[in-house]
């Protein structure tokens, strides 16, 4: 994998709420990102709702206030339709790979969204979470943060031998699933295993 890739992290998340995080996950969003460009990766976001926006912010305010340089190295935003039910699933499925094979890591957040009046978990994640594996992508989904992402971190540490080569880093995705971890614990866990 080339360096940039390696260095490329996507983040898949949607968020109606927070779950387990409860009123720190929007805190939690913004100092996983500056954290992230911190450690010198660059983002890549599909601007999920509740979740992009607040990479967004954060990762803006990293770049021109704190280390004050350019954009356009650092972040990259595809938004997704917010009406993806006009797009064919062949286009829905083509854009995602498109996004996604340009980063090396992808981190899950959350993973709901406001269907019918009620709250849902987020298909679509999962399907981020295939592509990234194909693309051979190191997946890091945040169980902590609930719905979709809990069932896929649950599914990695299951079958962790399936994912990893060795079991290094197993204690530290085993931390991405406690809820009771402070949001800078959970932070650094993901910085951690992303390196």
């Amino acid at each position: 994998m080339d360096v940039n890739r390696q260095k490329t992290v996507f983040i898949s998340g949607s968020a109606y709420e927070y779950g387990p995080l409860g009123d720190e996950g929007q805190s939690f969003i913004r100092e996983l990102s500056r954290g992230l460009l911190k450690n010198d990766f660059k983002i890549i976001s599909g601007f999920g709702a509740g979740v992009g926006n607040f990479v967004v912010e954060a990762a803006l305010d990293e770049i021109y206030t704190v280390r004050k340089e350019k954009m356009t190295d650092q972040l990259k935003v595809f938004p997704f339709p917010t009406r993806a039910a006009a797009l064919l699933e062949t286009i829905q499925a083509d854009y995602r790979q498109d996004i996604i094979s340009q980063a090396g890591i992808a981190i899950f957040l959350f993973g709901n969204k406001l269907e019918d009046i009620s709250i849902r978990e987020a298909d679509g994640m999962q399907k981020e979470f295939d592509i990234a594996r194909s693309c051979k992508a190191l997946l890091i989904p945040v169980g902590a943060s609930g719905y979709i992402a809990r069932k896929l971190w649950q599914q990695v540490l299951e079958t962790y031998d399936d994912y990893f080569d060795n079991r290094e880093k197993f204690p530290l995705y085993e931390q991405l699933g406690n809820p009771g971890i402070p949001i800078d614990g959970l932070i650094d866990a993901i910085l951690q295993i992303a390196q």
